[in-house]
This record gives C-alpha cells, structure tokens and sequence, in this order.
C-alpha cells in the first residue's frame, strides 16, 4: 500500500474513494515517501483547491450578488487559504499545530456551505468545492499527525 493509500484509508470512512481519486493523480503525492513530502504535497494541493474554489465563488457572486455568497468568497475562504499556508509553515517545528491548522481550514467550507442552504443558493459546482476543499483539510491534518512524536 502507496503513502497516500494508507492516509486515505485513515481519512473519513465516507471519503476514501474520493480521497483516493484525489490524491493518485498528483504524481508528487502518489511517489512521495515520507509523511512530510506527503503533508507538503497535499496542502499544496488544498492551497490551490481553495483558492480555485474562491475564485469561482467570487466569479458566481458577481452575477448572483448575495451576502452569504459574498461571506464564503472572501471571509470564509480566505480563512481556509491562510490556515493550510500556517499548516505548511507549523509542519516540521510542530506538526500538531500544523495538523490543527489543516483541520482548521476546514471551516471556511463547512461554514459557506451552511451559509449558502441557508439562502436557498443550490450551485453543484459550489457544493463540490465544498466538499473537496473539506476534504483536503482532513487528508494534511491526518498525515501530519503522523509526525507527532
């Protein structure tokens, strides 16, 4: 079993495939061999998946102006993008900070995605950054705490 397989299988139950599907084709996560190449990779990888996910969401926003669109386009995202970039810099010194800040990332999406049902706003392409972006929060905040010592 490849690095990667083995921390999606001890990512969320109800993701593997997903998280599988994710990882395997970044061939840096795919042949990375320890958890810190590993964890660097992925939260490259969530780096770059919310800040296309914020750009969408603020393109989406220019045509639909609404407030809660607008939240997760800048508050909300712009927290997730800064928590995986604080979990990259914490990841060697103090990889449990690192692995809280990945998770911590994980609120921008959660948070928007409540905001945006409260508001009756069903964008599939939104719902799916969503999740995915959730989803690189929990992949990095796994495999940095492998390296708790």
């Amino acid at each position: 079993m490849n690095l990667y397989e083995s921390l999606c299988y001890d990512t969320l139950s109800g993701y593997r495939a997903a998280c599988l599907k994710l990882l395997e084709s970044d061939t840096k996560i795919s042949s990375a061999k320890n958890y810190v190449d590993i964890t660097n990779s992925i939260l490259d990888l969530a780096i770059t998946k919310a800040t296309d996910g914020q750009n969408y969401i603020s393109n989406f926003n220019k045509k639909n102006q609404d407030p809660a669109i607008q939240k997760c386009a800048t508050t909300l995202y712009s927290l997730s993008i800064s928590s995986f970039k604080k979990a990259k810099v914490e990841l060697v010194k103090n990889p449990s900070t690192a692995s809280s800040s990945a998770r911590f990332a994980g609120n921008g999406p959660d948070y928007c995605a409540d905001a945006i049902k409260a508001v009756n706003i069903n964008d599939p392409a939104i719902v799916d950054i969503n999740k995915n972006v959730l989803l690189v929060s929990e992949i990095p905040s796994v495999a940095a705490r492998k390296l708790v010592k």
